[in-house]
Formats: structure tokens, C-alpha cells, sequence
């Protein structure tokens, strides 16, 4: 299967919350574009292994495995939430770096945090 690194988190990336404080313990949900519907990222660019759904973020606010790769011809949207479930922001149309994917535009509510 071919994936794409994913834009949002996709190596290395910390996650803060609107303090600007590591968001230790928070979660990623991922749903297919425009839906509620979930679906799977992964950890390496074999995509072969799935992250858990939601990803929960390390204690520095980073996925465990510092990256996420994104499907080829999906579009996603991500939900980003502390470790409490309160929302910190939600990205839709997210397509991964150099995907074949026909999705045009990204938006979402902003957050300080990303």
C-alpha cells in the first residue's frame, strides 16, 4: 500500500495545547474527510502498521513513534484533543506530502497549539 507522510505531525512534531504547554497524554482521532468516520494512519512509511485510534501522545506531547503516514488518495480529518477529551482543534481535508489525492483545499478551526 502506498502511504505519504502526513503535513500534521508527521515527523517529530509536538503537539502543544493553547498554552503553549506539551500536550502530554493527548489524542488524535482520524476519520476519513468530511465524515466521522474512522480510519487508520500509520507508523512508518511501509504502512503496514497501523497507529492506535486515537494515537495518544507521549509525556513531551509527540506520537510515540514520531511519525504518522497517511493513505495515498485519501483525504483525512484530524480532531486533536487533551488528555481530558477537551477539543483543541479539528483539520479537515488533510492529504498526505506528494499524495495522489484529488483533495483541493485544507481548513479547519485554528489552533495556537499546532
Amino acid at each position: 500500500m502506498a502511504v505519504n507522510l502526513s503535513p500534521l505531525g508527521g515527523v517529530a512534531a509536538q503537539f502543544l495545547n493553547n498554552d503553549g504547554v506539551p500536550l502530554s497524554g493527548g489524542l488524535i482521532y482520524t476519520y476519513i474527510a468530511g465524515t466521522n468516520t474512522p480510519t487508520a494512519t500509520y507508523t512508518t512509511g511501509a504502512g503496514t502498521v497501523a497507529h492506535s485510534n486515537p494515537i495518544v501522545l507521549d509525556s513531551s506531547g509527540r506520537v510515540p513513534t514520531g511519525e504518522i503516514w497517511l493513505t495515498d488518495t485519501l483525504a483525512y480529518k484530524f480532531v486533536i484533543k487533551d488528555a481530558q477529551s477537551n477539543l483543541i482543534g479539528t483539520y479537515d481535508n488533510i492529504v498526505g506530502i506528494n499524495s495522489n489525492s484529488n483533495a483541493s483545499s485544507t481548513h479547519g478551526t485554528q489552533s495556537q497549539g499546532l
